[in-house]
This record gives C-alpha cells, sequence and structure tokens, in this order.
C-alpha cells in the first residue's frame, strides 16, 4: 500500500482527513482549506513550511488551536502528514456565545463557528492516535516507542503588544520549544536539579498565562493539563535514566493528587518544581551512589512517610520481597538498616522543625512519628548530641 493510499483508505474508514503536506501547492491548499481566523496563525504558509521542517521523527504531534480545532502531524517516510481538523467536544450555541462572550476580542459570531467546525468529526485524542498508529504500522512503520507531543496554539496577536516575544515568528518559537524540552528530559536524566527547573520555567514561559480581560487566558484547568504533559515528559526522562517504573508511577500518581487538589496556578506551579527536584534528587543518588531500584524505593517511602507507623515487614511486603533480603540490601547499599535510616530521617526532620517553627516538643516528636516524647528526647540526642531543646536554643541565636 502506498501512502497516498493509505491516507485515502483512513480517510474513508475513520472520516478523519489525511493530507499529505509534501510541497508548497499541498501546504498551501492545506491552510487555505483549515484557516478560518487569523488566531490560527500556524495556518499560514510561511509558519506551516517552517513546522513542518522541524517536524521530529517518532513523534505524533498532537496541535491544538485557540478555536479548540485539532490535529495530528506526523512523518511518515519523509513525508509530513496531516490528520483532522476534528474536535474533542460537542459544542452548543450555548456553549459558543458563553465562549465568544468570555472572549470578545475573537469577533466571532457563534453561527460563523459553529458553521466552521461542524464538518470536523468529534473523537477522542486517544482514538485518533489509535488509529494513526494502526495506519502507520501498515505502512511499515514501527510506532512502538513513538511519543505523543501536546501543542497548544495560543494566539500571539492578542498578547500584550508591549512583549517583544510576540514579534518572533511563532515557527521559531516551536523550534525553540522543542529544544528546550529535550534540554528538560536529558537533565532529568543527569538529575541536575537545577538547570532542569530552569528549562522547565523556560517551557512554562511558552504558554504563560495573561492578566488582561481581552485574552484567551491560562486558567487552572489549562494549568493541570500543563501539568500532566509535564508529568509525561519527566516520567519518561526518568525511565530512560534507570528509574524503576513502580517507583515512577508512585511519584507521578502523588503528583498528579496534589495537581487535582491544588486551587491555584501558583500551587500548581510550586508542585512542577518540586516534582522536577524530586526525580532529579533520585535520579542523582541512582547515578552516583548506585542505589538498586529496590532501595530507591525504600529510601523514597522512609523519607516520604517517615511520620507513619512504618514497619520493615510492611515495607518489604509493599516492595514485594522478604524483611530479611530488603534489609540485606539496604545495609549493603546504604551501610544502614531500613530502621537506622528511618531514625535518622525523622531525627533530620525534627531537627528542622525545632529551628523554623515554634511547635512544642511534643508536637514536634509527634509530627515525625514518635509518640512517646520521652523516647524522642533520648534518640534526638543520640544524634545530635544536645536534647531538642538545646539544640533549638542554639540555633535560635
Amino acid at each position: 500500500m502506498t501512502l497516498l493510499e493509505a491516507c485515502s483508505f483512513f480517510q474513508d474508514l475513520t472520516g478523519l482527513s489525511a493530507s499529505l503536506l509534501s510541497g508548497s501547492r499541498q501546504q498551501a491548499l492545506f491552510c487555505a482549506a483549515y484557516q478560518f481566523h487569523s488566531v490560527q496563525s500556524y495556518l499560514t504558509l510561511d509558519t506551516l513550511k517552517c513546522f513542518l521542517e522541524h517536524l521530529p521523527s517518532s513523534q505524533l504531534i498532537h496541535l491544538t488551536d485557540p478555536l479548540g480545532i485539532h490535529f495530528v502531524f506526523v512523518t511518515a517516510h519523509h513525508v509530513p502528514l496531516a490528520l483532522g481538523p476534528f474536535c474533542t467536544e460537542l459544542l452548543t450555541m450555548s456553549d459558543c456565545r458563553t465562549l465568544f462572550r468570555d472572549v470578545p476580542s475573537l469577533g466571532l459570531p457563534a453561527t460563523d463557528y459553529l458553521a466552521y467546525r461542524s464538518p470536523f468529526p468529534v473523537m477522542e485524542e486517544r482514538q485518533v492516535f489509535r488509529l494513526t498508529k494502526c495506519m502507520l504500522k501498515n505502512l511499515g512503520i514501527l510506532c512502538d516507542d513513538w511519543q505523543i507531543q501536546n501543542l497548544d496554539c495560543l494566539d500571539s496577536e492578542q498578547t500584550d503588544s508591549c512583549d517583544p516575544e510576540i514579534h518572533r515568528p511563532y515557527s521559531e518559537l516551536i523550534v525553540e520549544r522543542y529544544a528546550t524540552e529535550q534540554r528538560l528530559m536529558e537533565n532529568i536524566c543527569l538529575g541536575n536539579r537545577f538547570a532542569a527547573i530552569a528549562d522547565w520555567q523556560a517551557l512554562h514561559n511558552y504558554v504563560a498565562y495573561k492578566k488582561t480581560p481581552k485574552d484567551i487566558g491560562y486558567t487552572i484547568e489549562n494549568a493541570r493539563i500543563s501539568a500532566a504533559i509535564t508529568r509525561t515528559v519527566i516520567r519518561i526522562a526518568a525511565i530512560q535514566a534507570g528509574i524503576p517504573a513502580p517507583l515512577n508511577d508512585k511519584i507521578s500518581g502523588e503528583s498528579a493528587a496534589i495537581i487535582r487538589n491544588s486551587s491555584t496556578i501558583e500551587e500548581i506551579n510550586r508542585e512542577h518544581e518540586r516534582l522536577i527536584s524530586e526525580y532529579c534528587r533520585i535520579i542523582y543518588d541512582h547515578r552516583t551512589k548506585g542505589y538498586s531500584g529496590l532501595v530507591l524505593s525504600a529510601i523514597y517511602h522512609i523519607e516520604h512517610h517517615y511520620f507513619q507507623n512504618i514497619t520493615i515487614k510492611a515495607l518489604a511486603k509493599d516492595l514485594d520481597v522478604s524483611p530479611n533480603y530488603l534489609t540485606s540490601r539496604f545495609r549493603c547499599e546504604t551501610g544502614l538498616a531500613p530502621t537506622a535510616y528511618l531514625c535518622k530521617t525523622r531525627m533530620s526532620q525534627a531537627a528542622r522543625k525545632l529551628a523554623n517553627t515554634r511547635l512544642s516538643i511534643h508536637q514536634v516528636s509527634e509530627q515525625v512519628g514518635i509518640l512517646d516524647a520521652n523516647y524522642f528526647v533520648k534518640l534526638f540526642k543520640k544524634e545530635y548530641g544536645e536534647t531538642p531543646s538545646g539544640y533549638r536554643k542554639r540555633m535560635s541565636l
């Protein structure tokens, strides 16, 4: 089956357009067919041409434009393809009126917008990804390792005209974004925390929300979607760095729960940085100290649940090994038994609380998982050579 035949079959089977974009004429026809409003700046010939020239191999680029129209771009046998447009939700006239009331600068009648999008199929993104991979597989292109890259196209014309970034070609920003994303993954693989956070902040600037009423805006839901994309990028980098899948899933899942419970964009952004720091620290330990996946997982559990009643038996069961094996491997790699590491972690957290809070000794003891305050004082003195009260007094000087 030729590429053209595959595209024709794909279109007949799914109702989704499949456009070959190998030359200027095909690209110009594509832009003319689908550009409806100036906010769709990616559908100008020069921008589309530059974008396609830098289209990564082994990636499905899922693009969502400011009007909620979706495309998937991919390269097959060195030829760029566009699959779409499609929509992911049905909109009523009332929905459209609400949309354009919230974003009056679009200047679109709801009836015109509905007429524009009505021919486009309504499909879930994951369904389109699956169909695309099926088509590529039948063309003899293996897709097992292909990554999905989500790209939100925000309208540069609706941003602050004083911002010099808006005068840069959109295609230039796309290329820069891909390069920054690659650097983020590389720095996470190296456990380079500060460089990775700087890369994330640079990526974040590409979708930074504006505060004037006329802007398309960056809502908390957008921030949650962005966080999910960032987690995916970080998770892939962590797998490449050798972090075991169960630990990877646990870290990512706990971060997802924090994001779901966040009530502001600022909280979500802080979680981005915390998550990157967490991964980088674990990867750094894995690289420099040679900790195995088992020991990394045990350390993570201890450091995040030290305030709970942790037993070696329960920890070993959670990690699917015997208590003796866990203790042996942990001691061999860290020089400490898991119980000693837990105690050391608790005392370190207690010292931080003593130095930075006004909590009573009893409260500090409880917050680090030791209910007997007298026993806590004994353990603290053994670790730091002085009582908790003496330590607090010295640190306050």
